[in-house]
């Protein structure tokens, strides 16, 4: 694969919080609508939308793929949410214990080198 010059911003933009997101298309694009539930309020917030080609709508399923391959590799298994009776169910489990989880990973001590690495370059 060619190596590209990929120009990064000098400030990175802010990560948003996605536990909702909604998946459609029409005859030349598709659509991914990202956002947060808020069972408090028994509401959705959508904040994002990303809007992709067919092609490169593909190239993000192969990627998304890959790299759920290597983290369960590296972690262990997520749930496979499309077999559950009730795929909320699932997600609420999770949740009572998020808070522990968390907290012990921001007290592992860093790796020495990181380990993201990309799995594919997108050509434009």
């Amino acid at each position: 694969m060619a190596s590209h010059n990929v120009q990064r911003r000098k400030k990175v933009p802010l990560a948003r919080y996605v536990n909702y997101f909604e998946v459609s298309h029409n005859a030349v694009e598709f659509l991914l609508d990202f956002g947060q539930y808020q069972p408090e309020a028994d509401s959705v917030s959508v904040h994002s939308r990303m809007a992709f080609g067919p092609t490169h709508a593909k190239l993000l399923v192969a990627m998304l793929s890959r790299a759920m391959l290597e983290f369960e590799t590296q972690h262990g298994p997520v749930t496979d949410l499309m077999q559950e009776t009730d795929p909320l169910d699932a997600i609420y489990d999770s949740l009572p214990d998020f808070d522990a989880r968390a907290a012990a990973l921001l007290h592992r001590p860093e790796p020495a080198t990181p380990s993201v690495t990309p799995l594919l370059k997108a050509k434009r």
